[in-house]
């Protein structure tokens, strides 16, 4: 009977060591997954702080933020795995680096479709009554305004595509279950309740380009009907000229509002 009572002891000792074992081993798997959700998060979040920066932006004094804020969303969720965790790497937090990687890939991408249109739009030249009947700069024409309905498009489905993106490369990635929940939680709470669409018209967009194309058009079919005189257009055909007076009378009031939607496809 006393040699049981040893091995009844050493039992307990082992049942109590394996159960800190689990409970440590259980600890360190919830830290791993909060991390690894934390990165995720705020990879997501320099995205939209991006985007901010590019809506904010002035096209037409510069031209090129579009090349720099690339190329700075790139540095900034670079340096964030450093800031976000030190030690050894582990599958989720794999995972989530190649989630990142990704992310941030196509937000780029996503940005230079809505925002390059945006920056040739502001192009004054492209758009001045001296090349009305040039082809060249009708082809341009035409393919700006071609880009900017693509970049509507975009614009207003910025953040369903940015959700629906994020979950595609979750589900594919080596980021766990568990993981995976907790990522989408803080992405809920940080960043879908946080940001919102904002008041980007893609009726008023259209509406805009749909009017310029008309215009251009107009001077297309009508290479000898005008002339340029004074700086304005003048048209032998009374009909056509009024014609290309209103729209241009639409175009000149609608400018301002054209760009101004380009400043509230996101807000907080």
């Amino acid at each position: 009977m006393k040699k049981i009572y040893p091995l009844i002891a050493l039992v307990i000792v082992l049942v109590i060591t394996g159960l800190y074992g689990l409970d440590h081993y259980r600890k360190v798997r919830e830290q791993q997954q909060a991390t690894t959700a934390h990165l995720i998060t705020r990879c997501v979040n320099q995205g939209l702080l991006s985007l901010y920066a590019l809506q904010a932006n002035d096209w037409r004094k510069q031209p090129k933020m579009l090349a720099r804020e690339t190329e700075r969303l790139q540095q900034r969720v670079a340096a964030l795995p450093a800031a976000v965790y030190e030690g050894k790497p582990y599958a989720d937090w794999q995972g989530a680096l190649e989630v990142c990687d990704r992310l941030t890939v196509n937000s780029n991408r996503q940005h230079k479709t809505i925002f390059r249109a945006l920056a040739e739009m502001a192009k004054k030249e492209l758009w001045e009554l001296e090349t009305a009947k040039s082809e060249p700069f009708q082809e341009r024409r035409k393919k700006a305004i071609y880009r900017s309905k693509v970049a509507a498009e975009a614009a207003d489905r910025y953040l369903d595509d940015l959700q629906a993106d994020i979950k595609r490369l979750l589900d594919v990635s080596r980021v766990s279950a568990e993981a995976r929940a907790l990522t989408d939680q803080q992405l809920q709470e940080f960043i879908f309740q946080k940001y919102r669409k904002g008041r980007f018209s893609k009726r008023r967009v259209l509406q805009y380009l749909e009017r310029q194309e008309a215009f251009y058009q107009l001077l297309t079919d009508n290479p000898k009907g005008f002339t340029l005189r004074g700086g304005s257009l003048f048209f032998y055909n009374k009909k056509v000229h009024r014609k290309a007076d209103e729209l241009n009378r639409s175009l000149l009031h609608g400018e301002a509002d054209f760009f101004a939607n380009w400043r509230q496809i996101v807000e907080q």
